[in-house]
């Protein structure tokens, strides 16, 4: 069995990922690559700040969802208005997709690519933050929050950019 390594940067509240194995976290829906991502992670400026803690992938409703990771579930629920599924992986990471209706329960054991749930509409009084159906992709560990895409592949290319601007 192979063990994930996490060697962390933390910088503010963002927790960057810098060795991991590959095979520890995949997209959630078949077919996906980072070249898709509707919305990118965005770091808020404090841990209650105003951020986009994850990525929007696009989707149609009733598609499949499958596993990010091999790991057990840990949260099965409503949050917000829409259906809400986390898996617990690696040592410590938890992988948050949303609009997802399952069948599973909290504790039951996912390996990677297995189904997980479906897209499923939010309730009525939610608002779609994506122009088109999304589904929502976040990671975290217990310092914080930080793109899949830093696990997967794919982040944008980081800019400089000079003070005062």
């Amino acid at each position: 069995m192979k063990t994930a390594f996490l060697a962390s940067l933390v910088l503010g509240n963002l927790l960057f990922p810098t060795e991991t194995d590959p095979e520890t976290l995949t997209f959630p829906i078949i077919g996906i690559s980072p070249s898709d991502v509707i919305n990118q992670y965005e770091s808020p400026l404090s841990a209650y700040g105003a951020g986009h803690r994850g990525i929007d992938l696009p989707v149609e409703l009733g598609t499949e969802v499958i596993s990010p990771a091999s790991g057990k579930v840990f949260f099965v629920g409503q949050v917000g208005y829409r259906n809400t599924i986390t898996i617990e992986f690696g040592s410590s990471m938890k992988a948050t997709i949303e609009p997802v209706c399952s069948e599973l329960s909290v504790g039951s054991f996912v390996a990677m690519g297995d189904p997980i749930g479906t897209v499923c509409e939010p309730e009525p009084y939610y608002k779609w933050h994506c122009e088109i159906t999304c589904l929502h992709f976040g990671t975290r560990t217990a310092l914080g929050y930080f793109s899949p895409l830093a696990i997967i592949g794919g982040l944008p290319t980081s800019r400089l950019v000079p003070l005062g601007t």
